[in-house]
Formats: structure tokens, C-alpha cells, sequence
């Protein structure tokens, strides 16, 4: 009997036209004698590195999944073991389809890829029971991804019959047809290569082992579906070399010349560290830089040539903000300019679709990292390396053995910190990693006696933190006391021609911008302008400043990390101190003015407004600094008192940071009841892991916001116009690229109302809602958020 796999989109009634589900090894060979194609240890086919339709579906997955789980690994023995763990996972994953049932099934359904066929044909559990009853113990390990594969990972036991416990023992239609050469595979499986050290550690790897899978089988699935795709689709592994873009930053760096002020000595300084620190072998490394430093071209000259060294695949930029990651993204695609535009990914909107409306489309247009440089943002990689949706877990794989730089590190949410921690550690251990820490105050998230669960093992890039603090101060910070009004504030602004205002929400900016007087200096940035909008009004701010003209920008705390921007005066709304030091970055950047007087002539006033700052972290973090300024410090900016501030904010909640117990979904390995064997020990502890309750309670922002695209300039419109016309899954996924500069994240109780008025459109099934009232947005503010007001009259914090 001939099994298929799926029909031909366009010849859905002829079965010569349809995918063979499994060729059997002999029939490939014969196929091309100048090739092999006998098991995962054989040499690499050719038909299956191409996706060729020769091939089964099955040969196909195998093939890429083994070859995405090896490549997570550096080369040795983990990468072998991963190998076969992938290829299992990839001959095992659609074992349903082979039973009679499902075959029958296939001239009636009409979408060829999706799980929701008609009558509810369940073709992934019978891989899952297969593997579980033919791998002792570790066969569990695969049948978590080879039952979520569509539906996502599970756990492995709850109340729901979508738990693995329950799919383990549900009744599959017969599959006993099966060639033996996918029933025969090599039972053997050796240890996952992250070892047994940990119940985290095997979780983990299970959600790595789900992404190669996942993204091995929507891959081949499109070679199928959508074989043009596939060809435009870039490879696998970038085709640019880091020596090509190290050259590319080398012709940039050149163009500064010789340093001649002290600011740019420093920077010189930096870049030496970096670029010797970068011959260390891969782990975890700390960069303590003050804001006006050179960090980002610094950290990025070490991540190049450091990947080069160890063969590492990718250089990933983890960002606190989403508002400020258009900044550092365009500085990358300048210096790689010479490359092509593909060489700098941004992912930040959540264009991924959700939990509710995943679809055959959109999980094959998913983002997949795979390009050379991406941008994000903590959201998005932390949630994701702790989700269980396929569309979110697909890039997880690539994430491996690539330099991940976390920018302003000590932003991490206090709540999920020790996960996030956890997570740094596993990659950096098992997974030939190499984490940079990056930060312009201290790396408050290493181990010391006052934070036990910080990194260990932590190399410092810069020797003397201190000292280089010293050469970079370029400012003098005073905190003005007693709360102050918006007219009152106004007042002391109006005393300087040139400065910078931060406040902590968008309805202050607004409030303080409206009362400035409109003579054509007042500006305005918030995260509700669109990245595109937001460049522009930032290049625009650039060129007063330089011209010396008078400017008075009102922002909210967007602008504080990331944005290249030099004022003499800033004002600061109190807030934590690291964010104060932040917002003192954007003070006397160049170092011109400190330079002219010989001491640091960059004026940074911290005010409390007479309004509390919102309740959560962005009060308790300005409690903390406000504590900090009590004492009367003489410079509340220097390293000690940073370390005074995290201690007193930080690190004494230690019984704090994994407020939702997320580790508690990964059960301690080495613990069992007495009375089990260890056979029904290890299986029931390996049916403990809860990856659907992670994914559920891990959300760095409770009240999850929703993208909308907006039409901004005639760039906007015409990508806003593609998008209507667009069907095809490659095409999106090139689309929802393009549009990241395009977009605004409002919370979704706002994003509901704006649809139900009408205001935003809704394509592709809702995955994507595009703006179509102009005035709903303008030119000052951006977008307005409510349907039927300008702002509203509680207006939410960044």
C-alpha cells in the first residue's frame, strides 16, 4: 500500500501528485545511485538536504530535524547523540498517518497541513505511544514533542485530556502497516546530551528537541506545499561570514580616526578589552560600560570576532524595550550595509500568531531566526524560551551556539528573574552558548554573598569598572526634594533652551508637552509612535541639537537606553536608580562640555512628581532610589551606591524571583518516593514536567499587548497594501519583517475596542489588524488608543 503524507494543493484528486509519506531507504537509493540515503548515521542525502518531493515526508523531517538538534551542539559527542534524538523525532512524529484511517481521510480534508481535520483525525499520538513504548524511559522525552508537534508541548499530567499521561493512553487507530524501516529504527537512543543533571535541564532540552522538530517539519511541509518558497527562502545557515562582517564593522570603525577626546579614548579603550576578551572561550561575560561608552558597537565587535574563533552561528541583541530597538537595529544595517538588507533581523511586535489562532499559514510563515544578526527584545526571548505554542518555540533551536547579548541586563524582571537566570545557565552550558552581559551600571545579576542565585562564573570584560565610571563621568546628578506639580515643573524647564524631560507615563509627557509653550522647540516621543514615525522625529531632534537651536523634548523612559542622543540638560522623573543613570547617558554624551571645563558640566535634576508613580516596579524601584538619595551620597551615580540601590531593591526580595514557580515545573530528578522502583520513579518524574503551565504563567507582562500596524508614510502604506493582497506564507513572513518598524503595541482591552469601533482592520484571520482611520493617529502623539477619545483619561505606562 502506497501512504501519503499530504495531497498536491493543486491536483488534490491525483494520487500520483501527492507527497509519499515514507520512501523507503532502498527505493531512495535507487532513485539516485549516486547517493545514499540508509539512517540517521548515514552520509547526508542529497534529496533530503534539498527537500526533494522525491522524498518522503518523513525522510525529509528526519533529515532536518536531525541535522537542527546536531547543529545545537558543538561538535563531539553531544552532537552525535543529538543527531539521533532529532532524526527519531522526525521519522516518529506522523507514525499516525500510516494507519488506514488517516489515509482514507486524506481525500476528504481540505487543508493539508492543519490539525483540525475533519472529524478530529488524531495522526500525532500514536509517534508519541510508539516512542514511549519503545524507548524505555527516555522514549518519554520524545513523545513530549512528537504529541505536541501541531497542538504544542503538554503537560504531562493534568485534568485535561490533552495531557500526555491521558494521549499516552488513548486508543490510536492501527499503524502496523508502517515500513520496518521506520517501526525498526535504531531503539538505541543514548543519554540527551544535556545529561541527567537536572529535571530543568532534560525540559529544556525537550522544548530545543520540539523546536528542530517543528521548524524541520514546517520547512518540509512547504517544500511541498509551496516549493517556490522554499527556493527563496535563504539557507539554512547564513551564507555571510563573520569574516565579511567584521570587515564591514572594521571600514566603520576606521571612519572615526584617531581618538581625540578623552570620551573617545575611553570608547578606544573599550574596543581593546572587547576584542581581546573575545578570544576567551564561549561562556558568560560581563560588560560594565557607562551609558556614552561605545557599548554597542563594542559588544558587537566582540561578538564577531568571538564567533568567528568558536564557530558559533549567529549574534542575537536581547533588548529591555521594544521602543528603543529600531536604534541599534539601524546602526547594524549601516555598518552591514554593503551586505544586503537581510542581514539584521528585528523581532519584536508579537506578529506571531497566537495561542487562538494558529493556522496552517501562519505557522509556516513563522519566525524562524534565520538570519545573521537578530534584534529583539526580552519578551520576546524569554517568553519564548519558556513557551509551548509551535509558533514560538520554532527559532528556540537557533538560538544555540550563538553570541546573545543582553542589553541593560539588569532590567530583567524581578518576578521571573531566577528562570531567567536558569535559562542563561543552560544555554551557556549545554548548548555552546555565549551570553554577554551588558550593562551601564553593574552586572547586578552575578553571584556575590548578598545574591547567592546570580550567574557564576562571570568574566569581566573591562578589568578596572571603576575607574573607566571615573574617565566617563561626565555629568553631576541633584535631586530637587519635594514633589512637584506639572505647571511647577514647566517652570524650571522653561529655564533652559536645550534639555531633556523623562517622566514614567505617557499621560504626563502628553500633559507637559501640551503645557510648553507652542513655539516650535517643544517635541514629544512615546512607544505609541511607530518605530518608522519615531526614527524620524529623532533625526529631526538631532539636527537642532546640532544646530544649537532651542528644543525641548518630552519623552517617557523610551529614550533612556539605546538612543544616541546628546542634551546638556536632562530631567528625570525619580525612578530607579539604574534608570536614572540610564537617562544621564543622553546628558553631555560627546563629553564636549565636561571637556571645555575640566569636570563633569552635564546637568541631570531628578524630580518627583506630585502624582505617584504607577504601582508595581516602576514604584518600588523609585522607593528604592529614593532611599539611596536619603543618604546624602555625593555622587548617587557612582558604582558604590548603584550596588546600594540593588541591595536594597534587588537582591534583599531573593524569595521574590520566581514568584509564579516556574522551576517547580521541572521536578528534582533525584528525589523519588521510597516505595517506587526506579523505573516507575523516573516515569514519574519525567511525567511531572508542566510545559503548558510555564507558558501559561510566564508572561513578562501581565497584561499582554496586542500589535497594531499603522500606515505611517508612504513606505507604510504600500507595505499596509502588499500585506491586503498577500497570501502566500513566504510573502507574509517577508511582509510581517517589513512591518516590525510599522507597529504599535496597545494593551489588548484597547486593541478590543478599536476593532469593535471599526478602527482597525483585520486580515488573514485576524492575525494581523491594520489602522485605517487617520485620525487615530497623529503626528505628535502617534496612535490613540481609544476609539473615541485623543488619549485616555488613565493612560497606561510603557
Amino acid at each position: 500500500m502506497q501512504f501519503y503524507a499530504h495531497t498536491h494543493p493543486d491536483f488534490p484528486n491525483d494520487r500520483s501528485k501527492w507527497e509519499p509519506l515514507f520512501t523507503p531507504f532502498g527505493e531512495a537509493e535507487s532513485a539516485d545511485p549516486s547517493q545514499t540515503c540508509t539512517g540517521q548515521n548515514a552520509a547526508p542525502c542529497t534529496h533530503c538536504q534539498s527537500l526533494h518531493p522525491q522524498h518522503g515526508h518523513l525522510n525529509k523531517v528526519a533529515h532536518l530535524a536531525a541535522t537542527f538538534a546536531a547543529n545545537m551542539f558543538p561538535p563531539g559527542e553531544n552532537r552525535e547523540s543529538a543527531r539521533q534524538w532529532g532524526y527519531l523525532s522526525g521519522l516518529w512524529h506522523d507514525l499516525g498517518k500510516f494507519a488506514p484511517k488517516w489515509q482514507k481521510h486524506l481525500t476528504t480534508k481540505s487543508d493539508p497541513h492543519a490539525d483540525d481535520v475533519v472529524g478530529k483525525e488524531d495522526h500525532s499520538t500514536a509517534g508519541a505511544q510508539f516512542s514511549e513504548e519503545t524507548v524505555p524511559h527516555l522514549g518519554l522525552l520524545l513523545s513530549y514533542p512528537i504529541a505536541g508537534h501541531h497542538a504544542g508541548l503538554a503537560n504531562g499530567i493534568d485534568a485535561s485530556n490533552s495531557s500526555l499521561d491521558k494521549r499516552l493512553t488513548k486508543i490510536v487507530s492501527d499503524t502496523s502497516q508502517a515500513p520496518t524501516d521506520v517501526l525498526g529504527a535504531n531503539p538505541k537512543l543514548p543519554l540527551p546530551p544535556c545529561g541527567f543533571q537536572s529535571g530543568h535541564s532534560l525540559g529544556f532540552f525537550v522544548r530545543m528537541l520540539f523546536s528542530a522538530l517543528v521548524d524541520a517539519d514546517f520547512l518540509a511541509t512547504e517544500s511541498f506545499m509551496s516549493p517556490l518558497n522554499t527556493l527563496v527562502r535563504p539557507p539554512q545557515e547564513p551564507a555571510v561570514s563573520f569574516v565579511d562582517l567584521e570587515a564591514c564593522l572594521s571600514s566603520r570603525l576606521q571612519r572615526f580616526g584617531p581618538p581625540k577626546s578623552p570620551v573617545n579614548r575611553a570608547r578606544a579603550d573599550i574596543l581593546s578589552h572587547c576584542l581581546d576578551k573575545a578570544e576567551q572561550r564561549p561562556g558568560i561575560f560581563s560588560l560594565a560600560v557607562p551609558t556614552g561608552g561605545g557599548k554597542t558597537l563594542a559588544s558587537l565587535a566582540f561578538a564577531l570576532k568571538h564567533a568567528r574563533q568558536h564557530d558559533l552561528r549567529r549574534i542575537i541583541y536581547v533588548i529591555p524595550f521594544t521602543s528603543i530597538i529600531e536604534q541599534n537595529a539601524a546602526v547594524f544595517r549601516e555598518v552591514f550595509a554593503a551586505l544586503g538588507d537581510d542581514i539584521v533581523l528585528e523581532h519584536h511586535s508579537n506578529l506571531d500568531p497566537d495561542a487562538d489562532h494558529q493556522t496552517s499559514i501562519s505557522r509556516l510563515s513563522a519566525e524562524n531566526w534565520d538570519a545573521r544578526i537578530i534584534v529583539t527584545t526580552n519578551v520576546q526571548f524569554f517568553e519564548s524560551l519558556h513557551a509551548n505554542r509551535t509558533s514560538r518555540c520554532r527559532k528556540l533551536h537557533r538560538i544555540a551556539r550563538s553570541v546573545v547579548i543582553f542589553d541593560e541586563v539588569q532590567t530583567l524582571p524581578t518576578p521571573f528573574l531566577l528562570p531567567c537566570l536558569r535559562a542563561i545557565e543552560e544555554l551557556t552550558r549545554s548548548y555552546g552558548t555565549t551570553a554577554v552581559l551588558c550593562t551601564a551600571t553593574q552586572p547586578a545579576i552575578v553571584k556575590n554573598e548578598s545574591f547567592p542565585d546570580g550567574l557564576r562564573d562571570v568574566l569581566e570584560i573591562i578589568p578596572d569598572p571603576s575607574a573607566l565610571y571615573q574617565k566617563l563621568r561626565r555629568v553631576t546628578a541633584e535631586h530637587l526634594g519635594k514633589p512637584l506639580s506639572n505647571p511647577e515643573i514647566i517652570d524650571l524647564l522653561q529655564h533652559h533652551p536645550q534639555m531633556l524631560c523623562i517622566v514614567n507615563t505617557r499621560r504626563q509627557a502628553r500633559e507637559l508637552f501640551e503645557l510648553l509653550p507652542d513655539d516650535g522647540s517643544r517635541f514629544h516621543l512615546s512607544a505609541l509612535m511607530c518605530p518608522e514615525h519615531r526614527t524620524a522625529r529623532l533625526e529631526e531632534i538631532k539636527s537642532r541639537l546640532q544646530a544649537n537651536r532651542p528644543i525641548r523634548l518630552i519623552s517617557t523612559q523610551l529614550i533612556e537606553a539605546g538612543v544616541d542622543i546628546d542634551f546638556p540638560v536632562v530631567f528625570r522623573a525619580l525612578a530607579g536608580l539604574d534608570s536614572i543613570a540610564q537617562a544621564a547617558g543622553r546628558c553631555d554624551r560627546e563629553g564636549k562640555l565636561t571637556a571645555k571645563q575640566g569636570a563633569p558640566a552635564g546637568k541631570v535634576f531628578i524630580f518627583e512628581p506630585d502624582q505617584l508613580a504607577p504601582p508595581g516596579f516602576i514604584r518600588s524601584s523609585a522607593d528604592s532610589a529614593k532611599e539611596v538619595f536619603s543618604r546624602n551620597l555625593p555622587d548617587p551615580l557612582a558604582l558604590d551606591c548603584i550596588e546600594i540601590y540593588f541591595r536594597t531593591h534587588y537582591w534583599k526580595h531573593s524569595d521574590l524571583l520566581d514568584q509564579k514557580n516556574i522551576l517547580s515545573c521541572w521536578p528534582d530528578l533525584n528525589q523519588r518516593a521510597a516505595h517506587l522502583t526506579c523505573e516507575q520513579a523516573m516515569k514519574e518524574k519525567l511525567l511531572g514536567f508542566e510545559f503548558k503551565r510555564c507558558a501559561a504563567d510566564f508572561k513578562l507582562i501581565d497584561d499582554y499587548s496586542e500589535p497594531v500596524i499603522v500606515p505611517y508614510g508612504k513606505k507604510g502604506r504600500d507595505l499596509c497594501d502588499q500585506l491586503a493582497e498577500t497570501f502566500d506564507p513566504a510573502e507574509l513572513r517577508y511582509l510581517a519583517r517589513k512591518l516590525q518598524r510599522f507597529t504599535v503595541a496597545i494593551p489588548k482591552p484597547q486593541h478590543l475596542l478599536q476593532v469593535s469601533a471599526g478602527i482597525l482592520k483585520p486580515l488573514h484571520e485576524e492575525r494581523y489588524h491594520v489602522l485605517n482611520s487617520d485620525p487615530h493617529y497623529s503626528d505628535e502623539f502617534g496612535l490613540h488608543p481609544h476609539p473615541d477619545k485623543l488619549l485616555p483619561p488613565d493612560e497606561t505606562i510603557l
